[in-house]
């Protein structure tokens, strides 16, 4: 071997120690009850929520968002079995869970199916960690196959 292979064993020893103690890291904010951003959906009755502490959040203009989106974290939920395969992202009701950096203040968007569901809405806000100064609201980007059914009506 030559020393530059060992190099590269210890830049990737010290590259995956640190993605290690980074997810260490979240996972105790996790634990302690961190308030997260996030996204979700509600399937057959069922909360299915993604999350990051704020600290983990990117920045996106006066907000701080969650990494992923809901497109591409539906691909993955379908190539893995925990969605059925045969659904779009929107047939189900979704929101998101932002943070306003000007106002200090979490926001929770979420399609009406959710957001008349109250029970629905205090678990995901509990899920999530989130303080009681989180607005909800209705946003139109987050209307599933149902909402648009009642809506074409």
């Amino acid at each position: 071997m030559s020393s530059d292979d060992y190099s590269s064993q210890d830049d990737l020893r010290k590259m995956l120690a640190e993605i290690y103690e980074r997810g260490q890291a979240r996972k105790k904010l996790r634990d302690v009850g961190a308030p997260q951003i996030g996204i979700f959906w509600v399937v057959d009755g069922k909360p299915l929520v993604f999350g990051d502490p704020l600290v983990e959040a990117e920045p996106w203009g006066e907000f701080k968002n969650y990494k992923e989106d809901h497109i591409h974290l539906w691909k993955f939920l379908q190539r893995n079995r925990i969605v059925p395969r045969d659904t779009e992202y929107e047939d189900y009701p979704r929101g998101r869970v932002v943070y306003n950096t000007k106002t200090d203040t979490f926001m929770f968007f979420a399609d009406r199916c959710i957001l008349k569901d109250k029970p629905m809405v205090e678990h995901l806000l509990a899920e999530l960690h989130l303080p009681s100064t989180t607005t909800t609201e209705s946003d139109p980007h987050y209307k599933c196959k149902n909402c648009g059914a009642r809506a074409e009506r």
